[in-house]
């Protein structure tokens, strides 16, 4: 679980598990409870490249990566109680979606319907 934890916080902030910024002897997990004191300090942690409307649920992502790495093993979650977490952050839903293709610099805009994670019939 304490790894799961681990790689949530990768993806939610773009850090490796292991970078100078965090100090000497510190790692990953360290770096980001230290960060989620207040919510300004939180939102600096997530990755820049996650757009502003998903932030909010990125910070609630690295609440559970946080579950994950409790320094005492029998306070970390169990993964069904994970997944029914994840299931709960219900991240926005898209409704327009920009494409832009890289080669002939188009755009175009398009409708897409993703439904939720806890829904994926939709």
């Amino acid at each position: 679980m304490y790894s799961f934890g681990v790689v949530l916080m990768e993806l939610v902030t773009g850090k490796r598990p292991i970078e100078p910024e965090f100090g000497e002897n510190k790692d990953i997990v360290y770096w980001v409870c230290s960060k989620l004191e207040s919510k300004e300090s939180a939102l600096q942690v997530v990755d820049s490249n996650i757009s502003e409307v998903f932030k909010e649920d990125a910070i609630k992502m690295l609440r559970i990566a946080i579950h994950c790495t409790s320094k005492i093993p029998a306070l970390r979650p169990s993964m069904r109680m994970v997944v029914h977490m994840l299931e709960e952050v219900e991240p926005l839903q898209l409704t327009d979606v920009v494409v832009v293709d890289k080669v002939s610099g188009s755009c175009s805009k398009e409708k897409v319907n993703t439904g939720s994670i806890s829904d994926p019939s939709s």
